[in-house]
Formats: C-alpha cells, structure tokens, sequence
C-alpha cells in the first residue's frame, strides 16, 4: 500500500537565506504544493508564517535580491503585490509513501511549515497517533481519513501491536510528536519498537526551532522569531555575551536550549532556566513557554 507524492527540490542556495527567508520559503512551497496556489499575498505571507511585518518585509526583499521569488503588481485588486517562487528554481520530484512507521517531529507547528513529505505521510497513514504537545489544527489540515490516538495513555506494547498489522499489510503508522519536548515520552516507544524488529523507522521533520536557531545564530541578525503553537509560544532569540533574556514568565517556562557558537564550533545544549548566562560567545536561546490562559497581569 503505497501512496504517490512528490517533493520540491530547491537550489543549495538557499541555505544561505536568512531563518525569516527560508521561512517564508517553505511557506510559498506548501501554497504551491498543498493548496495550488500560484501567488499569495503579504498578508497571506504574515498570517501564515508568524513572522511580523518588518521581517517579512526584509526577507521578501532579500528572496527578490537573490532572483528567488518573482513579484507581479496586482491591478485589479486595488494594486496590492503578489509573490510566488520563480518557477526556474523549483524542481518536481515524484516520490512515494513507502510502508513503515513514521516519526514526524511537528517542529514550529504551524501547518504552513509542514513539508509536502510530511504532508503526504500523515495523510496515507492508517493511524496516527499524537502527543498532547501536537496542536489539532496541524493534523486536521491534512484531511487524512486515519484514525487518530493520542499518544500518552497508549501502552508500548499496543503501539508494536498495531503497527506490526498496518505495515505487514503494507500500509504504515505516523506518530506526530514535539522532538524537544516529548523525547522523554517517545524513547520507550522506539526500544520496544526497535526490539520487535516489526519494520523501518522512518524520521521526518517539519521545519525545526533548532535549525531555525542555527541559521539565526550563524547569520548575524538580531530578530526574534516568535511562534504560537497551539497553548505553547516557541521563541528564537539572540543573546549577546554579557546580555540576558528579557519578558519571560518562568512559572511558564517548559525548556530552554541554548545553540551557542565558540569559534568556529556550534553547540546544542538543553538548560535547567536561565540564570547566570555568563559567558563571551554568541548564542541564541530557544525558549519553550506555556501561554496563559488568561492575560497575566
């Protein structure tokens, strides 16, 4: 049982793009890929990305400096811009679902990041099942006709069982979880998993906090990139030596990494809270926190 796909295949360029640029990116993927749309809006470009308007301005002109995206003044519509990747720097690639189980990490969270992999994936699966830390919204975007289970209350060895039907059959299992936040929760899953030799283990992202951290880190630029993700806010933000984190709630603090470079090395390192940031190297800071139900304050 497998399922035709196809993926975008882009320029090594692109790895030279800005975190909000290769956001946005992503973005125009997924409207071409997913929803067949030719061109999207800025609006379209703000809503969808979490970025705020100054960083979309810059990485839309940065996407327009490098000959990436193509811009078109819409007339019609009360002269608003419409931005679309140039069809040159995209590269069609037919793929296929194969039987297996399936770890995709949710990432930022927001549907508009989902690859057309993950995408695809989550759709052809028989089941799904999902961590609390998955908001609904990015497995409802799909359709997908599986059943859907949540994770915590699911014994491994139901887990091994069901999968081992599904994939001898040919069909596969997805399981959607937060890798920073859930590993804890996964690891009993993947030894037994492992073990039961029931067959492949197949990792998927969507786009990463951490790879987002990376490129913040190694670009030089000193924007914060915030994410609402269901009642969970993700945030990206540079911390320069002697400097500290401002505005954070730590009675809502879930995890703090730390993507530091020293030299020419970089390193990934989770963090109890943070105090005493000390230290004369670059770093930023990804910052977990839970969003109140009500307005503190």
């Amino acid at each position: 049982m497998s399922s035709e796909g196809r993926r975008i295949d882009l320029p090594h360029r692109f790895m030279e793009l800005s975190p909000s640029a290769r956001i946005i990116v992503s973005y125009l993927q997924f409207e071409s890929m997913i929803n067949g749309r030719e061109y999207v809006t800025f609006n379209d470009i703000v809503e969808n990305t979490g970025l705020s308007q100054r960083a979309v301005r810059g990485a839309l002109s940065e996407l327009k400096a490098k000959g990436i995206i193509e811009v078109i003044l819409d007339i019609s519509r009360g002269r608003r811009y419409l931005y679309r990747l140039i069809p040159s720097n995209i590269t069609i690639v037919e793929e296929q679902v194969e039987s297996g189980l399936y770890l995709v990490d949710v990432g930022i969270g927001l549907p508009s990041m989902m690859s057309f992999r993950v995408y695809r994936t989550i759709r052809a699966s028989a089941v799904v099942y999902y961590t609390s830390h998955v908001p609904q919204s990015f497995l409802e975007y799909t359709k997908c006709t599986c059943a859907s289970l949540p994770l915590e209350g699911t014994k491994p060895e139901q887990l091994v069982f069901l999968a081992g039907k599904v994939l001898s059959s040919g069909g596969s299992i997805t399981v959607v979880y937060d890798q920073l936040l859930d590993w804890e929760l996964l690891d009993q899953y993947i030894k037994l998993i492992k073990e039961s030799r029931i067959g492949p283990i197949r990792p998927l992202s969507s786009v990463s906090p951490l790879t987002l951290g990376i490129q913040l880190l190694m670009s030089g630029s000193n924007e914060t990139l915030t994410f609402r993700r269901g009642n969970i806010s993700i945030r990206l933000t540079r911390v320069n030596p002697g400097g500290e984190v401002r505005n954070v709630n730590k009675g809502l603090l879930l995890k703090v990494f730390e993507i530091r470079r020293i030299n020419e090395l970089v390193e990934i390192r989770q963090l109890s809270n943070l105090n005493n940031l000390a230290g004369d190297y670059e770093r930023v800071m990804v910052i977990y926190e839970l969003v109140p139900e009500y307005p503190v304050g």
